[in-house]
């Protein structure tokens, strides 16, 4: 039985979060087919990508295929799950305020160079290192 908390959790994502939460759901049904499970609340979806991503309600971490330690797993998990926080937090504002500016630092050549030739830790970015907080990653 899910707790009153999860209900409100749940609530908030889809209408303060709404804008991340319509695009998780799309994602998810892109992704239906593969595995999904409840992490804090959250709907994990195991995909076949590398990296995750959290829309709202909705995260998407690498599948066992593509992610093979546990640990490592574990802790992404943890660290969208502070982005899904992120957005409960900022609302319609995520997207801009959260979501672009990771997905430039997670996929910008120039940032990922700049990580790998510096040894530039990833939660060195403000989204990162606060989703990291937040998750208890």
């Amino acid at each position: 039985m899910m707790q009153p908390k999860k209900y409100i959790y749940i609530l908030l994502q889809c209408i303060w979060g709404l804008p991340q939460t319509l695009l998780g759901a799309l994602l998810f049904l892109r992704y239906s087919k593969a595995a999904h499970t409840r992490f804090r609340g959250a709907v994990m979806t195991f995909w076949p990508r590398r990296g995750g991503v959290s829309l709202g309600l909705f995260t998407f971490v690498p599948d066992e295929a593509n992610e093979p330690s546990p640990e490592k797993l574990s802790s992404l998990a943890a660290h969208e799950y502070g982005h899904t926080l992120q957005s409960l937090m900022l609302g319609p504002l995520y997207l801009l305020i959260v979501g672009i500016v990771s997905f430039l630092w997670a996929n910008l050549p120039f940032f990922r160079r700049l990580r790998r030739e510096r040894g530039i830790p990833y939660s060195r970015c403000y989204t990162e290192k606060w989703a990291d907080r937040l998750g208890g990653a």
